[in-house]
């Protein structure tokens, strides 16, 4: 049966791969080669590394869309800097394709959180929003040590004993 961890062992397979792929032929002597596929060179950069960013976030979802930019963002910078030692042209303009890739796959991902405030909170401004997204965040990261002020909901679901002991019973 398919469930969502299946996917995201999957993502991350295509993402080793996708990326070793894009090392391999940006560094390899495949020069010109996007072009046997219709592509221009900044095409072809765009493509790969906004498909790698958008894998990345299927592969790695408890991480935030933020930090695997900048990542691919590094990605793409240090295979351009790489590309100065294997001798082939690393360029400035193929570093802002890459970016134009991973802005576009970015900016696409932030489409739904939109539609979500549209649809719940139309009238808020987005600084009403954004406090009012920290507030819940402080609220959830609160910490409850045991036998130190718990509330009677968490005094009565007992120890981590009782409750495992409760979900998996012995088998007779």
């Amino acid at each position: 049966m398919l469930t969502p961890n299946h996917v995201v062992t999957a993502a991350k397979a295509v993402l080793f791969l996708g990326a070793a792929s894009a090392v391999t032929l940006m560094l390899g002597p495949f020069q010109g080669l996007e072009q046997a596929f219709g592509l221009s060179d900044k095409a072809a950069h765009a493509l790969a590394f906004g498909g790698l960013t958008a894998v990345a976030f299927l592969a790695f979802p408890k991480m935030r869309r933020n930090d695997l930019a900048i990542a691919a963002i590094l990605l793409g910078a240090s295979a351009e800097i790489a590309q100065l030692f294997a001798h082939r042209s690393a360029s400035f303009t193929d570093l802002a394709a890459d970016v134009a890739g991973i802005a576009v796959v970015y900016l696409a991902s932030h489409i739904e959180a939109v539609r979500r405030d549209a649809r719940e909170r139309g009238a808020m401004r987005f600084s009403d929003i954004s406090a009012q997204r920290q507030r819940r965040r402080r609220r959830k990261s609160s910490v409850v040590m045991p036998g130190a002020g718990a509330t009677e909901g968490e005094a009565a679901r007992g120890s981590f004993a009782s409750r495992a002991a409760a979900r998996f019973p012995r088998e007779a």
